[in-house]
């Protein structure tokens, strides 16, 4: 939750303070359809276009392509309104070695592509963040208890919640 790569962009994107809003595991098995299409922050209720309140990462923990489900995303859909929809054309996917991480912001039109493949797994780690005071997908006080978080870097502490929001 505290890649150093991935905290620099959201530094960029989300300061000044922003908190581990979900964290997963997913797994795209084989002949699994494609995920419908949409946005990770569409529970605010702030229509869009509109500034960023969340963003996401997918890291792959198998190499994502295009045959076992490679994560589509929309590029530039973060800015449409809410009743546009994407073409094939406009649509690519996050093809990426094991190990890559993507990031994109929450309102951006993305899913799990298909995985055709006969016996290939895609497995990727999804978490998003969000600003500091909006409320997170997942209670992380309720999920890490104290006495585990007690044990994590004070970075991590912040990122699941054990922390102040200062705007300043």
């Amino acid at each position: 939750i505290e890649h150093p790569r991935i905290l620099a962009h959201l530094d960029r994107l989300l300061l000044p303070n922003y908190l581990l809003s979900q964290a997963q595991v997913i797994n795209v098995l084989t002949d699994s359809p494609a995920q419908p299409l949409h946005i990770d922050d569409g529970f605010y209720p702030w229509p869009r276009p509109r500034p960023a309140l969340s963003a996401a990462t997918v890291f792959a923990v198998d190499e994502f392509t295009i045959d076992n489900g490679a994560t589509v995303a929309i590029p530039g859909s973060h800015r449409w309104a809410p009743e546009r929809e994407g073409s094939e054309e406009e649509k690519c996917h996050a093809e990426m070695a094991a190990g890559s991480a993507v990031i994109y912001l929450g309102s951006t039109i993305h899913g799990g592509g298909t995985n055709s493949t006969a016996d290939e797994w895609r497995r990727g780690i999804h978490m998003s963040y969000t600003l500091g005071w909006l409320r997170t997908e997942e209670n992380n006080v309720l999920a890490v208890p104290p006495a585990v978080a007690a044990g994590l870097s004070k970075r991590a502490q912040q990122l699941l919640g054990y922390g102040v929001h200062d705007a300043i």
